[in-house]
């Protein structure tokens, strides 16, 4: 795994040497980024690993791609196959008798696409016409009338004749729309009464704009409630980068057995380990900056829009954002002692067993040493959770959430 810094502020971890590479390849991964060195624990320029500068010497070595000549393919080509250079080519082009017939090629193809352009318009205008393509169709239609002192049941409406039109049909003409048929009546008409369309409901203002009124315009921006909303956003937005890093580093079940074996998995569960611990001390970083930057805001504003003695006390009676000096303490010395004890297992690789809940070393100063940090690691497990870990707004309530469950296996 590698853990690689893109550009100032924005880290990637990548699992595997040919995600790298596939990084490096797509532009991702460029000579401004910087490697994390697990053997001395520093940020070095990615233009030192073996494999950036591999990539970068296969591209300046691959030759550059010779652009085959195609104009000789279709009709309008314009020329003819590429030739090779030669002394024939300075000389007269009437000499050729091909050349003259390519000269012909473009003129030609021109005139046939004419051709078949003038071909398709004529036949577009002599096909078929649509019934509603008709000029004498009729525009408005006049409200139906019936005899006076007739009931309405007595005008009967004549239904317009309908006629099935086939696609596969060979016929060229279409079948007229019906005429209209004009009602002549002598006796006196009188018009149909139309129902009368209700009223819409009427709405106070008053009711309507309270309705309409969003709950965000009550706040305003120089007050101590708009204050505290931006503080809550600012470390809610930091705390979302904090958890995408800790799923990115796949960070889980963090002593389940497999991380534990030695073919491969200590030296992952090293370096996502490594990537969280890069990762929280970003996020506190960002923490310690809008506390900070906060206080500023806070004391200019309170002098500068005349805020109350319960104003300001609103501001500084507000729920805490960050950890207490303890949980950091204890989390940052939970995760010291996680990677010495995983430093143990990576040094005797091979010379130590896992069996269910217990592990074996051949070494009996090794199996010492293990003991006494997998001890310490529980004291320190405990006294986080005691000082209220599992609740608490920073990165030691996520840091318990990987450990989850799973438990270091006892030395035998």
């Amino acid at each position: 795994m590698f853990l690689v810094e893109l550009r100032p502020g924005k880290e990637e971890l990548y699992r595997s040497a040919d995600d790298l590479a596939l990084a490096i390849r797509n532009g991702d991964v460029d000579i401004r980024s910087r490697i994390y060195h697990r053997a001395t624990a520093k940020w070095i320029s990615i233009t030192l690993h073996p494999q950036y500068k591999a990539i970068i010497a296969d591209k300046t070595e691959e030759p550059q791609p010779t652009r085959a000549a195609r104009r000789g393919w279709g009709l309008l080509g314009g020329g003819s196959s590429p030739q090779p250079p030669g002394p024939s080519s300075h000389a007269d082009p009437s000499a050729s008798p091909g050349a003259v017939l390519h000269r012909w090629k473009r003129p030609i193809g021109l005139g046939l696409s004419a051709l078949l352009l003038v071909s398709g318009i004529q036949l577009a205008f002599t096909g078929p016409r649509p019934p509603w393509s008709q000029q004498n169709r009729p525009v408005a239609t006049r409200p139906v009338r019936r005899p006076a002192g007739k009931p309405a049941a007595a005008a009967t409406p004549i239904a317009p004749r309908q006629e099935l039109v086939s696609l596969a049909s060979t016929t060229t003409v279409w079948p007229n729309a019906p005429t209209p048929v004009a009602d002549t009546v002598s006796a006196p008409t009188t018009e149909l009464i139309l129902p009368v369309i209700p009223r819409a409901p009427r709405l106070r203002p008053k009711v309507l704009g309270q309705a309409l009124q969003s709950p965000t315009t009550s706040v305003k921006v120089n007050s101590v409630e708009g204050l505290l909303k931006r503080y809550s956003e600012a470390h809610d937005s930091a705390r979302t980068r904090l958890e995408a890093g800790l799923r990115v580093a796949r960070l889980d079940r963090l002593f389940a057995a497999p991380r534990l074996a030695p073919g491969g998995g200590v030296s992952d569960t090293r370096l996502s380990l490594a990537g969280v611990a890069n990762f929280i001390r970003v996020f506190r970083q960002q923490q310690n900056a809008i506390e900070e930057a906060y206080q500023d805001t806070v004391t200019s504003m309170a002098k500068n829009y005349g805020w109350t003695p319960t104003q300001v006390r609103q501001w500084y009676s507000r729920a805490p954002r960050k950890e207490s000096p303890t949980l950091e303490l204890l989390s940052s010395s939970l995760m010291n002692g996680i990677d010495s004890l995983l430093g143990v297992l990576d040094d005797q690789a091979g010379a130590y067993k896992l069996r269910g809940g217990a592990i074996a070393f051949e070494d009996p100063a090794a199996s010492q040493r293990y003991g006494t940090l997998r001890r310490s690691i529980k004291d320190r497990i405990d006294s986080a959770v005691a000082a209220g870990g599992p609740t608490s707004p920073g990165a030691t309530r996520l840091l318990l959430q990987a450990i989850g469950t799973s438990t270091l296996p006892r030395e035998t």
